[in-house]
Parts: C-alpha cells; structure tokens; sequence
C-alpha cells in the first residue's frame, strides 16, 4: 500500500494536465484534471469518502484547488501533497 508521510494512502491522484501526467508521475498516480476531481472519484471504484486520498499537482495551487472540491464533495481524508517534486519526497509506493 502506498505511503505519504508514512501514513496509508488509498488513492493517489494527480491533478495535472495528461501531457505533464505523461512526463513523469508518482507510482500508482491517476491522472484527473483538477476541474473534473470530485466528479471523477465519485465513479471510481474502490474509492469513497472514507478513503485516503492523496493529491498532488505541479506547484501545489491546482492541487489545493482539488483538496477544497473534495472536502466539499464529502471526501474526510484528503491530503493536498502539493507540487510532484514536494510530495516525491514524503511518497514511498509499496
């Protein structure tokens, strides 16, 4: 199970364009553009708002943006891992 900040994460979503998803993402990541998030997990199966949930975008504004739009959605467990390069650091995929 993949880990941030040693804590479990259930999902790991990247919130980036699909070209930057494609140039490099976290193991394990889906890529939903930040627009489309809450929409997109509600469908996701396997995914619920109990689950822990893992956000991550390029610098960290898109994905603040997709931690707001889950809480507000009903997701209790989202962490904004905020830019790839900030959240690589504390990400082990297991």
């Amino acid at each position: 199970m993949p880990r941030f900040r040693d804590r479990p994460v259930d999902a790991v979503i990247d919130v980036r364009s699909k070209i930057e998803f494609w140039m490099g993402h976290l193991p394990g990541a889906v890529c939903v553009p930040v627009d489309q998030v809450a929409q997109a997990l509600a469908a996701m199966p396997g995914v619920s708002t109990r689950s822990r949930i893992l956000v991550y975008c390029a610098s960290g504004g898109r994905s603040a943006a997709a931690a707001v739009a889950l809480r507000g959605a009903g997701y209790h467990q989202v962490t904004d891992g905020g830019g790839i390069g900030m959240a690589k650091r504390d990400y082990v995929a297991d």
